[in-house]
């Protein structure tokens, strides 16, 4: 059940960790990108992706991933598979065979790499830039991972924008606002 008066996915407790966590730490929210994009990790990002706890990745995958719950505000539940609805309406079930596919890729590919955050040692079968290899596939293999592939390249960093928009910076303390406003009012 969402917060009293919650009116976004995120609750308070949620809002105060994303704040808390990547608030100021623009290079942990890029660690996690280059987990998602597939780039290689330098040691720093290795070292920071390893502060990464469970219940960070259980607030990305809320906004990345989500499963279905009763945590959203109404009118605020998010899916990926609602990018299929506008297809479902005018396409068959022959035509949506290859959507279908690449739909099942994409949730394939994120869930890997939200695997491949909680253990920077896990395999990663699906190649982001295999999907974008055209040479040597059918003509609906190409179909089914380029679209996996153009999606994710405009999916992944929307998902980690809002965060990093969420998170703003740090909230101060009231020891902190005491200070600011005394420095403030002597100038």
């Amino acid at each position: 059940m969402p917060d009293k008066d919650q009116i976004y996915i995120f609750n308070n407790e949620e809002l105060s960790l994303i704040k808390n966590t990547f608030a100021e730490n623009e290079p942990l929210l890029y660690a996690i990108r280059k987990v998602f994009y597939q780039f290689e990790l330098t040691e720093s990002d290795i070292k920071l992706l390893k502060l990464v706890n469970p219940a960070v990745l259980n607030v990305l995958k809320k906004r990345i991933l989500p499963d279905l719950s009763n945590v959203f505000p109404m009118g605020q539940f998010p899916t990926i598979l609602s990018t299929l609805t506008t297809e479902l309406k005018s396409k068959g079930v022959e035509e949506m065979a290859p959507h279908f596919e690449s739909m099942a890729l994409k949730v394939a590919y994120i869930r890997q790499q939200f695997a491949k955050l909680v253990d920077l040692s896990t395999p990663e079968p699906i190649q982001l830039n295999q999907l974008a290899e055209l040479e040597g596939k059918s003509a609906e293999q190409r179909f089914i991972d380029m679209n996996a592939y153009l999606f994710l390249l405009g999916y992944i960093d929307p998902m980690l924008i809002m965060i990093k928009t969420i998170a703003g910076k740090k909230e101060e303390t009231l020891e902190e606002l005491t200070a600011r406003l005394k420095r403030d009012s002597n100038k």
